[in-house]
């Protein structure tokens, strides 16, 4: 009975995982005849001297090095934040609106927001008295807008976790503390933050994750320019392969070096947030 199930994992994730691993040392390319051939590490050889694979892993650094903490820290903020307030329910369902968007259609919306011209950003720093920008059209600006709209689609994501996490804190412990004189802040800070802390570690990692592999916001805003400053390893490896070029090979050691460094990086921080423990998984 669970032979089709395993054949089909087999058939539609094993099977591609281990093609892309091979091809990751041919040089196949589907715009030219001839190629295929088994050529070694030269592709993972090139990455190194790859300008634009190079500039795809400085900016995807700087979204899990900002826009991650942000989304942790805004999540974290509003969950603590709305509990008790008036309409309580109706606001943490207007929080949850851009997770539930797809990211090609938020993307297309923002693109809108920040253009140079008819943009109501812009014409709302006008209003202030402040000059317009051009968002897309330089590299900081850029990239601050696509973290922008990064943080804005995932920020409800970390919300929603951390929300539901509060809920389920044990009230004894809770009650245990208000009795001892603490409330409010000191609260949250001593007894409802270390309770949470397990949750949060965990989805720091999935943000991490989510973020090493960004792709649609990129494409639907930016398309990884000015130049290659707004593009993603992601984003780089779909161009290498499907945009402006058929480079199989190359664009599959792109993905084999997304998957090992992730890996590592998951492994890593496992280690060193000691998840397993945190989490009652492991006894070390």
């Amino acid at each position: 009975m669970v032979l089709p199930a395993i054949v089909l994992f087999l058939v539609m994730t094993v099977y591609p995982f281990a093609y892309m691993i091979y091809n990751s040392f041919t040089n196949l390319d589907l715009s030219k005849s001839g190629t295929g051939q088994f050529v070694g590490l030269r592709n993972y050889t090139d990455i190194v001297r790859d300008q634009l694979a190079l500039s795809s892993i400085e900016f995807t650094a700087l979204m899990v090095l900002i826009a991650v903490p942000v989304e942790m820290i805004l999540g974290l903020a509003l969950s603590y934040l709305i509990r008790g307030l008036f309409a309580e329910k109706a606001l943490r369902s207007l929080f949850l609106i851009p997770m539930m968007v797809p990211a090609a259609v938020g993307g297309f919306g923002w693109k809108m927001l920040f253009n140079f011209i008819f943009g109501p950003i812009n014409y709302f720093l006008n209003l202030i008295g402040l000059q317009s920008i051009e968002w897309f059209g330089k590299i900081n600006t850029a990239r601050t807008a696509v973290m922008i709209v990064e943080i804005w689609q995932w920020t409800p994501f970390v919300f929603l976790i951390l929300y539901a996490a509060l809920q389920a804190l044990p009230k004894d412990i809770l009650d245990a503390g208000k009795v001892d004189g603490a409330d409010g802040w000191r609260l949250f800070l001593h007894i409802e933050l270390p309770l949470l802390r397990p949750i949060l570690y965990v989805t720091l990692l999935l943000r991490i994750i989510d973020v090493l592999r960004t792709f649609d916001s990129v494409y639907m805003t930016t398309y990884g320019g000015p130049g290659s400053a707004t593009s993603t390893w992601s984003f780089y490896a779909y161009k290498v392969t499907v945009s402006y070029g058929w480079n199989i090979g190359y664009g599959s050691a792109l993905c084999v070096i997304l998957v090992i460094v992730s890996g590592i990086l998951i492994n890593t921080l496992t280690r060193v947030l000691n998840i397993g423990r945190e989490l009652g998984l492991s006894k070390e």
